[in-house]
């Protein structure tokens, strides 16, 4: 059984997919999920801490209140559609948000961008060509227009993590702009190559306001 089949057969498990890349020189499946590690300070039912979450790829969504889904439930995935296309230099965008739906608690929020089944530089036994691409997609996170992270799958986890300065008050949102880039020097030597991606926010209860 190749690396290829190994992660098809983890892909199954899945809720949803769709394909993220899909152009001749290039092909994968991107999945986004989510993960979350709630930390609470909980002495009654109004202090209780939870965090929501969402996405889509349709350009100026917001989310409905039917949308929002538990951030540590299970898996949140985005399906991208199997004619999504993003050929080497060019950016597919996305957009995911998270809410602080506690009643009166504040929570500090991080967010990691990872790949959840990575593969280093395994290759197809056939082809010869690389099986992972997440090391190489770039990614740009803005608000409201405004870049406030960058980050690149070669990264260290640490350098793909953001924190914000400020907590998330009870009721407040982050919708996010996300592009994804796929550099113009990537070569055929990555052909069929995939990836998935995964959005995870931590967060942490902070004091009431």
């Amino acid at each position: 059984m190749t690396v290829r089949t190994l992660r098809a057969d983890k892909a199954k498990l899945g809720v949803a997919s769709g394909g993220l890349l899909g152009v001749a020189a290039l092909v994968t499946t991107a999945f986004f999920t989510d993960f979350a590690d709630l930390h609470a300070q909980v002495d009654g039912s109004e202090n209780t801490f939870d965090i929501v979450v969402s996405g889509s790829l349709e350009p100026g969504w917001e989310p409905a209140p039917s949308e929002w889904v538990q951030a540590d439930d299970e898996p949140f995935l985005i399906d991208l559609g199997d004619s999504s296309e993003l050929p080497p230099g060019a950016t597919k965008h996305v957009r995911i948000a998270v809410k602080n739906a506690s009643p009166r608690v504040h929570g500090g929020l991080t967010l990691e961008l990872r790949d959840p089944d990575p593969m280093g530089d395994a290759v197809d036994p056939v082809t010869g060509r690389y099986l992972e691409l997440f090391d190489k997609l770039e990614f740009e996170l803005s608000d409201n227009g405004a870049t406030f992270f960058t980050a690149a799958g070669a990264g260290t986890a640490a350098e793909r993590t953001y924190t914000w300065p400020e907590t998330l008050a009870p009721g407040d949102v982050h919708v996010i702009d996300v592009a994804i880039s796929l550099p113009r020097e990537v070569d055929d030597r990555w052909q069929q190559a995939s990836t998935q991606l995964q959005f995870g926010f931590e967060a942490v209860s902070g004091s009431e306001k």
